[in-house]
């Protein structure tokens, strides 16, 4: 069997670690260790190195993100910074350095990371700022954010992921520390690397990938006690990992309520009955004391899967609550699973008769794939506007201006009415099924 060739991007101190670790499973890997000085080198290697290396393994979240926006063709990993990275540091500032630990800045970790982890290691929670950052963002800007703090009298301690940010605060005079990834972060992100890329090359190119989160999380944080949240999040992880050996996958916790699941499209289609149910639904419906949504990706790269799966998720949260969506390769969506409204239409744009017809009925060329489908799934040409709302996921009152178009373009026609309660009785509309696909082509 070839061996893996994974290039392990980041800073020289990082990247000595992450190699000896690597070096353990030389039996399927070959470590090609890349360093940079800065994280906006990223761009350059991949493009002087992309024909080397069938895997990207970043040294963390920064030049991930900068690795991201260039839609790289293979795979890519970042190690994680995870809360017992911190426990080194920590430790480092009080029993080695003896400082006082009044006030600290971070960056990468989130303010309940590092709550947890004083907690963790019986430390007093001294005063704390955090830059929690998300999407790209520079080594430059994470200095200036821990200089004008300390220089502000708000701190008196940096503690960062960034070697750049760590080598430059201390230049400028600032007691600053540096966090690594710790060996067993190293080992589970080659683990889901190497899975993941087993699936793209012996499952017939299509890696699945499905992303899932917690529903208004952000709102259960604000009104549950900070175990609560960790029960509702350790239930959902217990069935999350006994779904992902059901499939064989690797499962990733992102934090705040989001996990990642990388499996094999073959697999996923055996145990949800060809993407008509989600087994797992039903469990965490009953187990878990939060909605759960999620969006599963296909695609014959890891990036095309990613991109799929939260595109589903997007679907998925637009929807409802709790609701799980599939994109496929062909951009194809399917959902919700375990759903009486089950639908399966295409989310292309690209389609000029598509687009053609869309821009006639004034709608969006989605919503048309979604209106043929759920008349192909009604088996019928018959239809009140609350029955079209429940399978299109719009308000009664927007499937009404909707029919009533039809009917303004001759396309559907008001055939009666029906008294299911009290109130006014509700239209009956026939779709001139032969006229919609006529003009849809004309």
């Amino acid at each position: 069997m070839n061996k893996i060739r994974v290039a392990i991007v980041g800073p020289a101190d990082s990247i000595v670690l992450a190699n000896k670790v690597a070096m353990e499973r030389a039996d399927i890997l070959i470590p090609i260790p890349i360093v940079y000085q800065d994280a906006l080198e990223v761009g350059d290697i991949i493009a002087e190195r992309s024909n080397d290396v069938d895997i990207w393994v970043f040294s963390g979240i920064v030049p991930y993100e900068h690795a991201l926006q260039l839609k790289v063709a293979k795979p890519i990993f970042y190690i994680p910074h995870a809360g017992s990275s911190l426990w080194r540091a920590l430790l480092q500032i009080t029993y080695i350095e003896k400082l006082n630990l009044s006030s600290i800045s971070f960056d990468t970790f989130s303010e309940e990371e590092i709550e947890e982890t004083f907690t963790d290691i019986n430390l007093p929670l001294p005063q704390i700022y955090v830059n929690h950052y998300s999407g790209v963002t520079s080594a430059r800007d994470i200095t200036e954010y821990h200089y004008q703090l300390w220089k502000d009298g708000k701190t008196n301690i940096a503690v960062t992921c960034l070697l750049a940010t760590y080598e430059k605060l201390k230049e400028m005079g600032v007691p600053a520390f540096r966090i690594w990834p710790t060996r067993s972060n190293i080992r589970t992100t080659l683990d889901i690397a190497i899975s993941a890329f087993e699936a793209q090359r012996f499952k017939g190119g299509q890696i699945a990938i499905q992303h899932i989160a917690i529903d208004d999380y952000e709102d259960i944080v604000r009104a549950s006690s900070s175990y609560g949240v960790k029960r509702i999040e350790l239930r959902l992880y217990e069935i999350l990992v006994g779904y992902a050996e059901r499939i064989k996958g690797s499962i990733v916790v992102r934090g705040e309520g989001q996990y990642t699941l990388y499996s094999t499209r073959g697999i996923l289609e055996e145990v949800t009955a060809d993407f008509t149910i989600m087994p797992i639904l039903e469990e965490i419906t009953r187990s878990v004391a939060a909605k759960v949504s999620g969006g599963i990706g296909f695609g014959s790269t890891a990036y095309a899967a990613e991109e799929n799966a939260y595109n589903a998720l997007g679907l998925a949260k637009q929807r409802g609550k709790g609701l799980w969506m599939v994109v496929t390769d062909n951009r194809e969506a399917i959902g919700p699973l375990s759903s009486a409204t089950h639908l399966k239409y295409s989310i292309r744009v690209d389609d000029a008769i598509l687009r053609q017809f869309a821009d006639t009925l004034n709608i969006s060329n989605t919503t048309v794939n979604k209106l043929l489908a759920a008349i192909n799934k009604l088996d019928k040409d018959t239809i009140a506007a609350d029955d079209l709302a429940l399978y299109l996921a719009i308000t009664p009152r927007s499937a009404r201006r909707l029919l009533s178009t039809l009917v303004d373009q001759g396309l559907a026609e008001v055939i009666g009415a029906e008294m299911l309660a009290k109130g006014r009785p509700r239209k009956l509309y026939k779709v001139l099924l032969n006229s919609l696909l006529k003009k849809a082509v004309d």
